[in-house]
């Protein structure tokens, strides 16, 4: 690949920075000072920088199935177990795309790929994440209609993309909801909002990547085409 895509691709700066480096002559190839930014570089090669050998991060991307009790935010220092904890040391950096709160489970990505991560959580890209709650009572025939037209609670407009009653019982009942945004205890919030508390919550789908028959705690390496 050319010197500056896999000075980018190392982490240790943006193409930009990376040109800038190789004109200025700060970057030696096998030893050899290269200021030409589209010179040919391949697995053999040594290339270094300020003294300091560069490599190529691999992309890693991770479906798994959080169990509850488990945390998502990896900075939380009084989490009994994080999401993290869940995976082989061969995957350290990754980290997980959004949130998942600790009593809900279900669909999670982990990944080092930043770009991805931004696109799976930003609203302008407006990623359709799908889930599997209970809520306490009778949920009416038309709560699609009024979860679509949300709530206001904390000063959000919360709403969902649409919500569909799967089955009900004397207590409770099972409905599937998908939404495009990812406010901090977004459907707990809003289900509690139209009056009915969230008993379970499962992440089923994020974008074009289902939760399938994977077990809880268990993951998957994926591409990252499969997320779609």
């Amino acid at each position: 690949m050319r010197l500056s895509l896999f000075i980018a691709k190392s982490g240790h700066a943006s193409r930009r920075k990376a040109d800038l480096l190789i004109a200025d002559g700060k970057v030696r190839v096998n030893g050899r000072v290269v200021r030409e930014p589209y010179f040919q570089v391949g697995p053999e090669d040594s290339v270094e920088t300020g003294g300091k050998r560069l490599s190529v991060v691999e992309k890693l991307y991770l479906a798994l199935n959080k169990p509850e009790g488990v945390t998502t935010t990896l900075e939380d220092r009084f989490a009994d177990k994080k999401v993290t904890d869940l995976l082989p040391e061969k995957f350290r950096g990754v980290f997980p795309v959004g949130r998942l709160d600790k009593n809900s489970s279900g669909l999670l990505i982990l990944t080092n790929d930043g770009d991805l991560c931004y696109r799976l959580t930003h609203p302008r890209f407006e990623v359709e994440k799908e889930y599997v709650i209970r809520v306490s009572g009778f949920v009416p025939d038309d709560v699609d209609i009024r979860a679509r037209k949300g709530v206001i609670e904390g000063g959000e407009h919360l709403k969902a993309l649409s919500a569909l009653i799967i089955k009900r019982d004397k207590k409770s009942t099972l409905c599937r909801v998908v939404v495009c945004e990812g406010k901090k205890r977004h459907i707990r919030r809003l289900f509690l909002g139209l009056g009915f508390p969230v008993l379970e919550l499962k992440r089923v789908r994020i974008a074009g990547l289902r939760l399938g028959d994977l077990k809880a705690g268990e993951y998957r390496v994926i591409t990252k085409e499969m997320i779609g």
